[in-house]
């Protein structure tokens, strides 16, 4: 990706460089103010694009770098899920805090969210697009679990996913939640008495 990204990077500084020329005393032609505005569109569709490849970029690899042996139990109320954490620093930070159980605020009829005491290793990225189930991490503490699907301008650090979320909104109701988190193993641990 940082490849794509320094290509395209060389060829928009090559075509701003193109287009400062002048014919006095550069020996490039004159160009048109047609032509300028067709390089500047060129250099903005080029942006953009660069942009929404690498949101895209992340978003796949995010999800192909899932740990299988990372898998999270959310209980909330009588209702189970799984969050399969992806293989990132800030997920294994949170992992190595569980077992927790926390009470989540409420944001905007689409989140829950809970500050923590200390930081993860944060690596925000713009997301753009969030969806139901969703796990991240918004700045270095704040917890935050989607339970709904929208575009968004903010950019977090992706922590997991919740494995079928298709209840979750239920189970979380419009208030406040107390929700626990668990590692699948303690989990097994604690049922079969190890």
């Amino acid at each position: 990706m940082r490849k794509v990204i320094a290509v395209v990077c060389a060829f928009l500084l090559f075509l701003s460089a193109c287009s400062t020329f002048s014919a006095t005393g550069s020996g490039a032609a004159d160009v048109s103010a047609d032509e300028a505005l067709v390089m500047d569109e060129t250099r903005s569709t080029a942006a953009e694009s660069v942009k929404s490849t690498a949101l895209n970029e992340t978003r796949d690899r995010e999800e192909t770098d899932i740990r299988n042996t990372d898998r999270v139990n959310v209980q909330i109320g009588n209702e189970s899920f799984t969050i399969i954490l992806y293989d990132n620093d800030a997920a294994a930070a949170f992992a190595e805090m569980l077992p927790l159980t926390l009470d989540m605020s409420e944001l905007n009829g689409n989140e829950k969210y809970f500050y923590l005491d200390s930081d993860l290793p944060a690596m925000a990225e713009p997301v753009g697009d969030i969806r139901n189930g969703d796990f991240m991490l918004y700045g270095a503490n704040c917890l935050v679990l989607f339970y709904d699907s929208f575009s968004t301008g903010y950019s977090y650090t992706s922590l997991g996913r919740v494995e079928n979320p298709e209840r979750l909104s239920a189970a979380l109701g419009s208030g406040a939640a107390v929700i626990s988190f668990r590692k699948i193993d303690e989990c097994a641990e604690r049922h079969t008495g190890k």
